[in-house]
């Protein structure tokens, strides 16, 4: 079972460019760990003081979910949060 967590931490993420030149994240780490991405969720736009924030929900190894933020300007990535199957 899986637990929500909001955990709002610059990560670092590799990411990769998809045929439609948009960027998705490939793998992140987070607390010493890369969790690699294996399914791309939805993804939307917000606006967070004046700049525009992508968001993507991602799927890892292991049936665990995260909300991955990225600010295009400054190339910063946030994990925003964690729906993590390790969580007890």
């Amino acid at each position: 079972m899986s637990r929500h967590a909001a955990v709002n931490e610059a990560v670092e993420v590799t990411k990769r460019l998809l045929p439609s030149g948009k960027v998705a994240p490939k793998s992140f780490r987070w607390q010493g760990r890369t969790y690699y991405v294996v399914a791309l969720g939805r993804q939307w736009d917000e606006l967070t003081d004046g700049r525009r924030i992508r968001c993507f929900l991602v799927q890892t190894q292991g049936q665990s979910s995260f909300e991955l933020r990225w600010d295009a300007t400054e190339d910063e990535w946030v994990l925003y949060q964690a729906w993590h199957a390790d969580f007890v």
